[in-house]
């Protein structure tokens, strides 16, 4: 049963960091895309707040933890 835990728990791990990874790809492709974005056309507010907004629900999302946190013991396990 141990060993059992041990591969699934392996899985999580290689899903949290594939899922973990994914995002820090698209967190530096939103980057770039609000760095050339604000230097060719900064009157252009509002798609920059929208990306910035999309970026800052990615982290709290997938680095912060703030799901598990409000999700109760359960989810620790």
């Amino acid at each position: 049963m141990e060993g059992q835990n041990d591969v699934k728990m392996e899985e999580k791990k290689k899903e949290a960091f594939r899922v973990g990874f994914g995002v820090l790809i698209l967190l530096a492709v939103l980057t770039m895309g609000e760095f050339w974005l604000g230097s060719v056309a900064s009157a252009w507010w509002a798609p920059l707040i929208l990306i910035a907004i999309m970026k800052a629900f990615l982290v709290v999302r997938d680095y912060m933890h703030l799901p598990r946190l409000l999700a109760g013991e359960e989810a620790h396990e």
